[in-house]
């Protein structure tokens, strides 16, 4: 993992395939394996540790509220919004903020590194990093017009949440992970979800805060970005991003990522998990497979090789075993 994301030489591209609990299921059935060997069997490379939180249920168990107060549907296996705490209340001095210094808030991370022994490349997982949660608090339309109507109190909405992620940054890299790993939204399957001078303004300097807590002592940053987010990608770079995902084929070509980027970036994902996996015949997956790594990695180094976001339970089991049965072995 270390050499690939550095587009080093390696003996074998590393691999990762990420899935629901539905898809795992299905998974788990068909292998003949247990949850806690599903990984292995699935020869993943790339370990993710959080923080450790009970979800609170609301009284009906539809909604799980996560560890910074925003709610989420429990009957989709997707990720569904269903509540936003600062709907209508915005005073960011009152709401009750996570504390990022609980002293046993690392305490399963801690264990889940010792247990590995180092077999896997463990990253702490900062999904909704910025944006995404600042729009999970507040809610994704009141949000984009906040960012046009109220620019200033969305900077310190920004400010409140990049400081709480900057502090667990610190707590991970001194326990010891060996990158950092950030999920953050910015793009559509046509462009942008907001502007690109918004983007530098709003989320760039913030972001390049984080990245920074991990390229100063050396570590690799990858982040995970869905979307057509062609026009920040430059900026990505500028601010220490290491290695792209998921690398959606329908939006980011391939050859082109490679020809414009490679230099700068690698790679993680790119076997189409909206079209590809879930529609396609065996032949057709093994052909994207074998596409993805000869498109993105032609010097057989700087892709994590995968499918472009968790599998859900549409995708055929048979599809994923053509998939396992083409990666580089």
């Amino acid at each position: 993992m270390r050499r690939a994301l550095r587009r080093q030489p390696v003996d074998r591209l590393p691999v990762q395939t990420t899935y629901t609990g539905a898809m795992a299921a299905k998974l788990m059935a068909h292998f003949h394996c247990s949850k806690a060997e599903l990984a292995a069997r699935l020869d993943n490379h790339l370990l993710r540790v959080d923080v450790s939180y009970a979800p609170r249920l609301s009284a009906d168990s539809k909604i799980s509220f996560d560890w910074w107060g925003a709610g989420w549907g429990t009957e989709t296996e997707g990720y569904w919004h269903a509540h936003a705490p600062l709907a209508e209340a915005t005073d960011l001095a009152n709401y009750v903020w996570p504390d990022p210094d609980a002293p046993a808030l690392l305490a399963e991370a801690k264990g889940a590194i010792a247990m590995d022994m180092g077999q896997h490349f463990v990253v702490p997982n900062f999904g909704f990093a910025l944006f995404e949660r600042a729009w999970s608090l507040r809610g994704f339309e009141s949000f984009l017009m906040d960012l046009l109507e109220t620019p200033q109190w969305v900077e310190a909405l920004l400010d409140r949440i990049a400081d709480i992620q900057l502090t667990l940054a610190k707590r991970f890299v001194a326990l010891g992970v060996d990158g950092g790993y950030f999920g953050d939204d910015y793009g559509a399957q046509r462009g942008l979800l907001f502007s690109d001078s918004l983007w530098r303004r709003m989320i760039k300097p913030r972001l390049g805060r984080l990245f920074a807590v991990f390229r100063d002592p050396g570590l690799p940053v990858i982040l995970h970005s869905d979307g057509d987010i062609w026009p920040i990608l430059p900026d990505l770079i500028d601010i220490g991003l290491t290695c792209l995902n998921p690398v959606q084929p329908e939006v980011l070509e391939h050859r082109r990522l490679y020809r414009e980027f490679g230099r700068h970036l690698s790679f993680y994902g790119g076997i189409s998990t909206q079209d590809v996996m879930p529609k396609a015949s065996a032949a057709a997956v093994r052909d994207a497979t074998a596409a993805c790594t000869r498109d993105l990695a032609p010097d057989a180094t700087g892709l994590v090789l995968g499918p472009s976001h968790r599998m859900q339970s549409d995708i055929p089991v048979e599809n994923v075993v053509a998939m396992l049965e083409t990666f580089p072995k």
